[in-house]
């Protein structure tokens, strides 16, 4: 799937919409973090997605469900003055009303719900993206080395906080008792470990590592519990 292709074939709505597969997904979330007008393309679509359902949710809505509900109540009461019998029919209905606006109450707190966590997930992913585009942000590519040239992370780091987020392009699948560890180094400093990465490996989620305001380079290192030699897959070479 390309840019072009997640664009012009209306992947972004299907993804917003929640109509994409699991791996159709992840290539949208994977390009999306790799050019920035498609993250702009979802957060637009998805706002407007949460316009709709605020306006679906309006005041003047229920107070015409209300309104109707009042009218059966008088024609029902308008009943029970003609029909002497009308008096079983009035109970009957008033906790038939009594239950409809139960019911009502329960799918409206679960529609409140659900428009909570959208929008709690649209200002993550907002956030998310408000920080990779930052201009004191900086996207750093780690290259494979000789035996892993295929291999390929991305981190995004700011120069004023020192915050970094990892994402995995391309790495060697793990096997049981593999882990991933990302190295920060700062000469003539210690290298300092900034983060762990345990199997599975999930393409689509950016890792949090520890913040480091000076940093030389980063290494993305294969470990294991065997004690095998350390391996170093992919490197980045900083000019601070």
């Amino acid at each position: 799937m390309t840019r072009k292709e997640i664009i012009e074939n209306g992947w972004v709505e299907k993804y917003v919409l929640g109509l994409t597969s699991e791996q159709e997904s992840s290539e949208v979330e994977r390009l999306a973090n790799l050019y920035p007008e498609i993250q702009d393309n979802i957060n637009e679509t998805r706002n407007k997605i949460c316009g709709k359902f605020n306006r679906n949710l309006t005041q003047p809505a229920l107070r015409d469900t209300m309104m109707n509900k009042r009218k059966m109540m008088t024609f029902t009461v308008i009943g029970v003055v003609i029909f002497s019998l009308g008096f079983a029919f009035l109970c009957r209905e008033y906790f038939s009303l009594k239950a409809g606006y139960t019911e009502q109450g329960n799918i409206l707190a679960i529609e409140e719900a659900k428009l909570y966590q959208m929008n709690a997930f649209a200002q993550s992913a907002s956030d998310l993206s408000t920080f990779i585009h930052a201009s004191d942000t900086k996207r750093i590519k780690l290259a494979g080395t000789a035996l892993f040239r295929d291999a390929e992370a991305m981190v995004f780091r700011s120069d004023k906080s020192g915050r970094m987020l990892f994402r995995i392009v391309e790495l060697p699948a793990l096997s049981a008792g593999q882990s991933y560890e990302v190295w920060g180094k700062q000469r003539p400093k210690p290298d300092r470990l900034v983060g762990l990465i345990k199997p599975p490996l999930k393409y689509d989620l950016l890792y949090a590592l520890d913040s480091m305001t000076f940093t030389t380079g980063l290494q993305v290192v294969r470990v294991d519990n065997d004690k095998n030699p350390a391996q170093v897959v992919c490197e980045a070479m900083l000019d601070e």
